[in-house]
């Protein structure tokens, strides 16, 4: 006796996502299932949270994707990896030019930052969408961040891209402009004139439904601030950074970095020569709530002039971690201790929180989506 429809998606949604991929290949009634709008948002909402691991390959080989399952409990964790479940990308990039930029609903965004070009990929369903010619009129001072969000209230995923022409002393911003691409469109816009500077070229972080860069203030350039981007309303308003190490330097911008931890918008500063520090905001837009959450005192040597950035609180307590280009690693605030994570060859990855998803390029319209 067959089961309802229904049932089988309930049970389909609550595989790994391992299985449920091989799941389309059983016959045709179960491929059209995992093909509708119903079992796509059923899948979301249970999706585990684990990782993305882009891995940037030596000269003429192609850049990968590689899924990380996180074993995450009270008193043990690890991560996983399933060589079926890694992705060559195939797509023509040189090496260590592709980078993350931010992955929402399983859904991420890659930039090459050699010429510019824009990708929006779900490694799932194996599609990508090159995304098109943004028609900025770069010069070889021109410097490039982005970032990629979901407004729930529309289902749109936009892309979100930041451009500043810089002097030859690589400090003072000539001018600057806002573009954004909402999937679907087929088409880009302007935002105007940038109201900051940005200080580093770091992708935009998601929380609460906008982006966020640290940037200086324009009329007091050693005044830091959050440039915050609503997603929903395109509009950009500033609010006030953590407070800075004393005696930091504009050398030192590099390692302090925006992040995301707990769902909250975070800020890690590694600029001091003896400690790591993670300033929590507690309370979202308020400049008040943010705080110290975390102190790495005597911070080992491996740590020293590196970018760090949180990945998430696992419930053991520890921190997991990725020390970008080089390792993952954990950090227990309560033991001090620390735990370098091997996930393939060093000083060639990035490392995301990744929620898998079915969700279908191809229902995007105007979109081209080619297959990997």
């Amino acid at each position: 006796m067959d089961l309802p429809a229904e049932i089988v998606a309930d049970i389909l949604s609550r595989n790994p996502i391992k299985i449920t991929v091989h799941c389309r290949c059983v016959c045709k009634t179960w491929r059209a299932m995992l093909l509708e709008a119903y079992f796509i948002d059923l899948h979301l909402s249970r999706s585990p949270i684990g990782l993305i691991i882009h891995h940037s390959n030596p000269p003429h080989e192609t850049d990968n994707l590689k899924l990380g399952v996180l074993d995450d409990k009270t008193d043990h964790h690890d991560i996983h990896y399933d060589p079926l479940m890694r992705f060559d990308l195939g797509l023509g990039f040189e090496c260590n030019v592709l980078l993350l930029s931010g992955t929402v609903n399983g859904l991420i965004c890659l930039w090459n930052y050699h010429n510019f070009v824009g990708y929006i990929t779900n490694p799932v369903t194996r599609e990508y969408i090159l995304l098109p010619d943004h028609k900025y009129d770069r010069t070889p001072f021109t410097i490039a961040t982005h970032g990629f969000g979901y407004v729930e209230a529309s289902n749109e995923y936009k892309v979100v891209s930041l451009y500043l022409e810089i002097n030859m002393d690589m400090t003072v911003v000539d001018k600057s402009e806002c573009k954004i691409y909402t999937l679907g469109t087929g088409m880009w816009r302007s935002l105007g004139h940038l109201p900051f500077s940005v200080i580093s070229v770091r992708s935009g972080i998601y929380v609460c439904g906008n982006l966020h860069w640290l940037a200086n203030d324009q009329n007091d350039a050693c005044n830091e601030i959050v440039c915050t981007f609503d997603l929903e309303k395109e509009l950009f308003h500033l609010i006030a950074s953590a407070p800075l190490f004393y005696g930091m330097d504009d050398n030192d911008k590099d390692y302090r970095i925006l992040g995301k931890l707990g769902g909250c918008l975070c800020i890690i500063d590694n600029t001091a020569d003896s400690e790591l520090s993670i300033w929590v905001m507690k309370d979202y837009g308020i400049k008040e709530s943010w705080t110290k959450e975390i102190v790495i005192k005597d911070k080992p040597g491996w740590l020293q002039y590196e970018i760090v950035q949180p990945l998430i609180s696992l419930k053991s307590g520890s921190i997991l971690m990725v020390c970008y280009g080089h390792f993952l690693f954990t950090y227990c605030p309560e033991s001090g201790a620390f735990q370098i994570i091997e996930c393939g060859p060093k000083d060639a990855y990035d490392a995301m929180v990744y929620v898998p998803s079915f969700i279908r390029l191809k229902s995007f319209m105007l979109e081209k989506v080619l297959v990997f």
